[in-house]
Formats: structure tokens, sequence, C-alpha cells
């Protein structure tokens, strides 16, 4: 009988003490279930916090002082089915952590036809982003939350994520009072480079695509005019040229790119020497290895000038590609008005091979060498009545295909970063954001040839000889010894 009443007391007291446990454990779930609605309780422990939205977001959210609402057109589970979307959703959900200010709602619009006609002047699909602060409104494309490569056989995969970048961005864009409007101008053969516009869209411009010929450009504050093949006429030089004075205000931006797949445009040529800039017929090539990108000698890399620019850059050590360039030089420093800076150049290792050259041309056969420059920017400065300084300029590039994707998408490189941080000093913009795009395969190996040569031959060559000459050194010591 004492046995059984003994037993009976410890299976109570065990009984009690399951009980304890379970309670706490349901007492800290349910603690942390309630913290994890208002604080962020994760934690990322991958190189390079590739879940963590980073500093320079943290600051700006800290600083918004109105509501933005965030709309994700689907519900969670959408957010599951890859490791990039999984990333995509984990940032995504940390803004309202960092904000009381922003509100985050999951809707599965398909099913909630009703919000949808709230926002029937965009092309709304499954996994867009709607932000909006009041009357403000920036619709989001799932897709822009990615950076793609596509595949020898024609298919997609997503190459690095750029949710962070997309959605600061578009908060900056609905909280922001003033607009940049930006044009790029076609005809003429020009391109308007659906890359690059994404990239300043997505970085809180208004960009627009017009007409060379028959647009009025008094309602942008720049115009890009990229590698034109046929020569601009005279009235539509002159509209540019009154476009840049702005009857007498100034503060205008022209960005041309030249492309060494170019003719001759003798009046676009005479219009841009006026601003202190010479473009030549040719292409620049590269004779240092060290300076070329993938063995391709007219895919040389340019060298920063010393200045803000430069100092600017997260990491001036990575490099700035500048494929199929036109050679340039400047005409002038300073005159009348004008100051005409190069902000990269090519090294004295460059030569230019002229357009006319046959097959058989080689290196040692260039008249024309380096430094030359590579882009350049041209300001005419004035003074209004009231002392204030006005300004407008022109930047010019010796290369297109610096806005391709090899370029504009590699986080190798500083294509990007550079030029954005270019347009948003010229044209005063404080709210654009270069956030490094975040890579789940692992970090780019940014090396230029020069490097990956030595690299083959560590790897292929003195490796190998270094494990056969140990194997055999051991076989000799064992087989004498």
């Amino acid at each position: 009988m004492k046995k059984l009443t003994h037993s009976l007391k410890v299976n109570i007291l065990f009984a009690v003490i399951v009980a304890a446990i379970l309670g706490a454990v349901l007492l800290v779930n349910g603690i942390a279930l309630r913290l994890s609605e208002r604080y962020d309780l994760h934690f990322d422990l991958t190189a390079g916090a590739l879940y963590e939205i980073g500093g320079d977001t943290k600051a700006f959210l800290a600083s918004l002082d109105t509501p933005v609402q965030i709309y994700v057109l689907s519900d969670e589970g959408g957010f599951s089915r890859d490791r990039y979307l999984i990333q995509a959703k984990r940032i995504i959900d940390q803004y309202p952590h960092v904000s009381d200010r922003i509100t985050l709602e999951y809707i599965d619009y398909a099913f909630n036809p009703m919000f949808a006609l709230n926002y029937s002047e965009f092309p709304l699909s499954h996994g867009d982003l709607i932000v909006q602060s009041g009357d403000r409104v920036r619709h989001l494309p799932g897709i822009n939350l990615f950076y793609f490569a596509s595949a020898a056989d024609g298919s997609l995969s997503i190459l690095s994520s750029r949710a962070e970048e997309a959605l600061t961005s578009a908060i900056a864009s609905v909280v922001s009072d003033e607009d940049v409007k930006i044009a790029f101008l076609t005809g003429n053969g020009a391109s308007d480079n659906a890359l690059f516009a994404s990239l300043l869209a997505d970085n809180n411009y208004d960009v627009h695509t017009v007409s060379l010929a028959s647009a009025v450009l008094d309602g942008y504050d720049a115009v890009l005019l990229l590698s034109p093949t046929i020569d601009l006429s005279e009235d539509v030089i002159r509209k540019l040229e009154t476009f840049l004075y702005n009857s007498g205000r100034y503060g205008k931006m022209l960005f041309y790119t030249s492309s060494a797949m170019q003719g001759d445009l003798p009046n676009l040529e005479m219009f841009i020497s006026e601003w202190g800039i010479s473009i030549s017929n040719g292409a620049v090539f590269e004779t240092a290895p060290e300076r070329t990108y993938q063995f391709q000698p007219f895919y040389p890399t340019a060298m920063y000038e010393t200045g803000k620019f430069t100092d600017m850059l997260r990491d001036p050590s990575m490099p700035f590609l500048m494929p199929l360039s036109k050679p340039m030089e400047l005409l002038f420093t300073s005159r009348d008005g004008y100051y005409v800076e190069a902000l990269l150049h090519f090294s004295e290792t460059s030569g230019v091979r002229p357009s006319d050259a046959g097959e058989e041309f080689n290196a040692d056969n260039a008249t024309t060498w380096g430094p030359m420059p590579a882009l350049v920017t041209s300001g005419f400065f004035a003074r209004a009545p009231d002392g204030t300084e006005l300004q407008s300029t022109i930047i010019v590039s010796s290369s297109t295909a610096m806005l391709d994707g090899i370029a504009l998408q590699n986080t190798s490189l500083n294509n990007a970063e550079y030029l954005l941080n270019l347009f948003g000093e010229l044209l005063g913009r404080e709210d654009v954001f270069n956030i490094q795009p975040k890579s789940l395969s692992g970090r780019n190996l940014g090396i230029t040839s020069a490097q990956a040569s030595a690299l083959g031959v560590v790897l292929v060559v003195i490796i190998p000889l270094a494990i056969l000459l140990t194997g055999i050194t051991v076989w000799l010591i064992r087989r004498y010894k």
C-alpha cells in the first residue's frame, strides 16, 4: 500500500513537472510571438547579412515622418517557393519593424477585385508591390526585385536580389515632394536602353522616352542621347542648345554616350566640341591584361580621376568597365564660362584602332596612345542678377556599352554606383540609394585578365606540381629509410 502511495506521488509530481515545462514553453512561445509582431527577433548569420536591410535603409526609415503603406500582391505563402523569394520576403517584412510609420499587408488581389480597381492605372500582376503615401503611389513589379541572367537556351534565372534597393527607393519616391524628370531621346538610330532606364526609375527618377525630332524638352531636367547612328539636323542641335540655355536659367543636363560602332556625325561632334570635348572615330583597346575584362582588349577598364565622385565610391578598387569605346580628347579645361573635367580615363597602355584599319591590324600599328579621357563632364557657368551661380552640364562618355547588363548588373564593377552618384550630385538628388545587390550563390570573383591568368597558373601548374613533388619526396624517404 505504501509502495502504491509513493508511486502515485511520484507520478503526480512527474505530471506536474511536465505540465509546468509545457506551460513554460507555451508561455515563452506566446511572449516571443507577441514580441515578433512588434520587434525583429531574427538573427542573420550569413556573410554580408544577405537577409538583413542595411544601415543606409535603416537611417532613412528612421527619418520618415510620413505614413507609408506597402501592399504585396500575394499571400505570404507565395514567397516560399524559391530561396530568392524567401530572401525578398525576409527583407520586405523588416520594414514595418524598423519604422512605425510603415504598414505592410499581403493581399491576394485575385480574390479581392475591389483592391485592384483602386489601382486600375497599373498593370498589376501576382507578386507586385504597391507603395503608397497619401496620393503618391508607386507600382513596383515583382520582377524588379531581382536581377536576371539569360542562359544559352534563352531561359532566365535570378542572378541576385535587389529587393532592398527597389523597395527603399520606392518609399523615397512616394515621400518626396519633387520629381526629377529624365528623357531618353529616340530617333536618329539612338538607343533608349531599357536597363539603364529601369535603374534610374528605381532610384526615383521620373523617366520618359521621347522623340528627338518632335518632343518639347522644356519640362525635363535631363535628357539622354545614347549613340545615335544618324547625324543630328541643325534644328535638333538648336533644340539641345535651347534646352541647356533654359531661357537664361540654365540648370539642365545632357548625357551623351558614343560608341565605336558609330560613323561620322559632323553636326553632333561640332556641338560637343563647343563644350571642349573632341570625339574621333576608331575603337579604344588596352594592351595591359590587368586592365582588360575577360581577356578582351576592346573591353578596357577605366581609371578614376581623383575627386569627389571617386571619394563617394564605397570601394574604389573595383573597376569601371568601358567596352567598345570611341576615343576622345579635351580641347580645353576652361574657356568663356566653360569648365571641362575628365572623370575617368584610359591608361597609358591603351591605344586606338582606326575605323579604317584592316583585319591584320595589331597594337604595334596604332598611332594614338593613351592616356585619354573616357568619361568627361563639361559645365557652363553663369550668374543670375542676384548673384546666384547658374550651371548647365553635359556628360560625354566614350562608351554606350558601359550601360549594358554585363556592366550595370555586375556587382564586381562600379558602373551602376558611379553613374548614380554622378547623376544624383549633378541633379541635386539626396535620395538616391546605392544598395548592393545580394547574391545567394556566393560572391563573384572580381578579377582582371592578368589575375585570372596568374590564378590559372597557380591552380593548373604550381599546385599540382607541388603535390607531385611532395608525393615523390615521401615515396623516396619511405623507400630508402
